[in-house]
């Protein structure tokens, strides 16, 4: 029973880390949580400093991880033209492997598109951030945009 077990793990496995192995460049970065404006003019000066500070930081370290991400997905969509280009070779194309390229480079950039939805909605929360910090009568200002 042990060894029957075992071998269904394995494929198990193996189908899994086939399907993993399609997708190159894993997941999209998660994004950071970023207080609300709420949040923010609920908070001590203090910590409102120190919470738009740790949201500015966190957006920075997110926004290079999903630099990598797009980078890979990039790549990956270089490659898959590549091999297009050679499946197109010859007296007869591949057409299959063509169609399953095509389809691979759609659903990538169906990924980088929802990066790049991702990353806006993060820019307009850490705007929203800053206009309610920034719209404090008690906190230090020197970061606020310059008002004329």
């Amino acid at each position: 029973m042990l060894k029957v077990s075992s071998v269904g793990a394995a494929l198990l496995f193996l189908s899994a880390s086939g399907a993993l192995g399609q997708e190159m460049c894993g997941q999209e970065p998660i994004g950071p949580q970023i207080p609300k404006p709420a949040e923010i003019a609920q908070m001590t000066p203090a910590a409102a400093d120190s919470a738009k500070h740790a949201a500015f930081n966190d957006i920075r370290q997110w926004q290079g991880a999903l630099k990598s991400y797009r980078d890979c997905l990039d790549a990956t969509v270089a490659t898959d033209k590549r091999k297009i280009s050679e499946a197109q070779r010859g007296d007869k194309p591949d057409n299959d492997k063509i169609g399953k390229l095509n389809q691979e480079i759609a659903s990538t950039n169906h990924d980088y598109d929802q990066s790049t939805n991702d990353e806006e909605l993060v820019v307009n929360s850490w705007n929203a951030l800053s206009v309610a910090y920034c719209g404090r009568t008690d906190v230090d200002k020197s970061t606020c945009p310059k008002r004329e």
